[in-house]
């Protein structure tokens, strides 16, 4: 019943916290279940042209340095509402706080969740420039007002829909496109282990699709047409 109402990944959490319970009453059950395949991830990345479009709408906004935070960072929504000007020198960000909501549904500072978090991101000059002036909180906007916020420049731009985490999608597909290694990006976006970049972040950029497919169709012709070219003048 649960598989039919949660996804996958929901049913897959849930057995793990009952088996985690049961395992210290009942360490001798072994349970068999069945368990839902998981679900390749329906991600939308954008593409460079949708990413100038967004920039182009938000700038001169309060989205503005969230969007560029977001898309070359990447930083987290909560990582850039905790953000403040005591963590930035120069073109250098450090990551090192994070907003959340607390049982009370209050809004707090943390640390990260996870040691990768608290890391230090250099930014492009462009991006660096837009703080200038600012002292104290980058943005005065918690998680939340973020993600309404980007809604409404998604619309202004006419642009479809996605969420402001996929912006953290568009800045690892890039690197990963341009060549980085994965233990640059992961240290660059606080992931500890790369089997989100590999389950997540190394999808194929829809602008870049065809690019690809070009090159690698062209380096099969010339193999295919020297190997033939071979063969005829050598019978």
């Amino acid at each position: 019943m649960e598989s039919i109402k949660h996804s996958p990944k929901t049913v897959r959490n849930t057995h793990g916290l009952i088996s985690a319970v049961l395992s210290q009453y009942r360490p001798d059950l072994r349970l068999t279940t069945a368990l839902p395949k998981k679900v390749r991830p329906d991600l939308y990345i954008p593409s460079d042209a949708e990413i100038k479009r967004l920039i182009e709408y938000a700038s001169g906004t309060e989205m503005e340095l969230p969007v560029l935070l977001a898309a070359f960072g990447p930083m987290r929504r909560g990582e850039i509402s905790a953000l403040t000007t005591d963590n930035i020198s120069g073109n250098r960000v450090h990551v090192c706080k994070n907003m959340v909501l607390n049982g009370n549904r209050q809004w707090i500072i943390k640390h990260p969740k996870s040691y990768a978090g608290d890391r230090f991101i250099d930014y492009p000059d462009f991006a660096a420039e837009k703080r200038q002036g600012i002292t104290g909180n980058i943005t005065a906007l918690n998680p939340n007002m973020i993600t309404d916020r980007f809604l409404n420049v998604l619309k202004m731009a006419d642009l479809p829909h996605f969420r402001f985490h996929d912006l953290r999608h568009y800045s690892a597909s890039i690197q990963h496109a341009l060549g980085i290694p994965d233990a640059y990006i992961m240290q660059r976006g606080g992931w500890q282990t790369d089997g989100v970049l590999k389950a997540v972040y190394r999808h194929t950029m829809s602008d870049r699709q065809t690019e690809m497919n070009d090159r690698a169709n062209a380096h099969f012709t010339d193999l295919c047409n020297t190997k033939y070219n071979i063969k005829q003048k050598n019978p």
